[in-house]
């Protein structure tokens, strides 16, 4: 991943001419509505919604679309062989329920979210198809959940990772074996939009060809696959480049196999060299999410779920993922701003220029 470089001085100083004249206080679901698109928020936890009512308020105001962060993941639903639990993941169905939102399903097979009883990846096909059973039946009439992650972050991070070069594939998965699991979530409930949803892909890469490869295997096998999860966690700096024409190139492949593009897991660190100040980075940020979205309304996709609302519940904060360069300076902390609402849930420049994207969206 990369910056989004400036290329003329004239566009930028125009964005920010633009970004002056949108209603901040116009929901972003209603800014994407008005284009035919759909805004939501990912990593949703019913925890942080029961604790902060202001909060979930926020949610339901901006989202027409929400992604649990782990209340669906096998770990959760399923944490003792045959035995399930739906009371947080319910949870968030209901709360979409009542704000008239949509819930998107994450995830049915996730190597990093197996239970304790399932020591190694991939789990058996016989215990992978129990559990898809038990949690698409669960949600088979669901009037909200409209779509599922049937994969995420299957293919490996590099050639070396993994044993097949042809779809590069985590070491155990195999072509066939992710057939017969779309094949067979297609037997449990075929009214569901289904997805493959993958980090990185954001350009030409060795990873990106096999995604490719891999989703017109399945296609050409008849797997029914309706769209592609970009997560598009973004690192970008002014020290190195963005692969813009790589990255239109993916979404245009991805739409010739009839397989829809949309952005699963949206948000933008600022990395090394950070700027002087707080109020550069957020400009940064804003024209950044203004020039991706561009190009992702260039190719028709009509979904846009940044992976989280506000920085305050950022999986990127957290010291468990946070990266290594800022975990070792605490003071460079602080310029962790990847979301559209800071700590204290007021809109950033980052949330204006999602709008104006929204806004100017064709």
């Amino acid at each position: 991943m990369g910056f989004l470089e400036k290329d003329k001085q004239k566009e930028g100083h125009s964005t920010n001419v633009a970004m002056a004249s949108i209603n901040v206080n116009s929901p972003l679901r209603q800014l994407a509505a008005a284009k035919g698109k759909r805004y939501g928020s990912g990593g949703i936890s019913a925890s942080d919604l029961q604790a902060n009512a202001n909060y979930s308020a926020l949610v339901a105001a901006q989202c027409e679309i929400i992604t649990p962060n782990g209340e669906l993941k096998w770990n959760a639903t399923e944490p003792q062989p045959g035995v399930f639990t739906f009371k947080d993941a319910d949870y968030i169905a209901n709360f979409c329920q009542r704000n008239n939102m949509k819930l998107h399903g994450h995830t049915l097979l996730c190597g990093q979210s197996l239970p304790s009883y399932i020591p190694t990846f991939p789990p058996t096909m016989q215990q992978l198809q129990k559990h898809v059973t038990g949690v698409m039946g669960h949600y088979k009439n669901s009037p909200v959940l409209i779509s599922w992650d049937i994969t995420n972050e299957i293919i490996a991070g590099n050639p070396n990772a993994t044993s097949d070069q042809v779809y590069g594939l985590l070491p155990g998965l195999t072509p066939e074996y992710i057939l017969e699991l779309f094949k067979f979530a297609a037997s449990v409930d075929s009214t569901k939009l289904f997805y493959l949803n993958e980090s990185s892909m954001e350009g030409v890469s060795w990873r990106a060809d096999r995604w490719l490869a891999l989703i017109e295997y399945l296609k050409n096998k008849g797997a029914k696959i309706d769209g592609a999860g970009v997560e598009s966690h973004l690192w970008f700096s002014t020290a190195y480049g963005f692969d813009a024409t790589g990255f239109s190139s993916l979404l245009k492949r991805l739409n010739n196999l009839g397989v829809k593009p949309i952005i699963s897991e949206l948000d933008i660190i600022i990395d090394f060299p950070l700027p002087s100040n707080i109020q550069k980075l957020d400009q940064m940020i804003a024209d950044n999410y203004k020039r991706y979205l561009d190009l992702c309304f260039a190719a028709d996709v009509d979904t846009v779920i940044t992976w989280g609302m506000i920085d305050k519940y950022s999986w990127i904060v957290n010291s468990s993922y946070m990266p290594g360069t800022f975990q070792a300076n605490a003071s460079a902390q602080k310029f962790l701003r990847p979301l559209p609402y800071d700590q204290n849930l007021q809109p950033k420049l980052a949330r204006n220029a999602i709008a104006q994207a929204f806004q100017q969206a064709t």
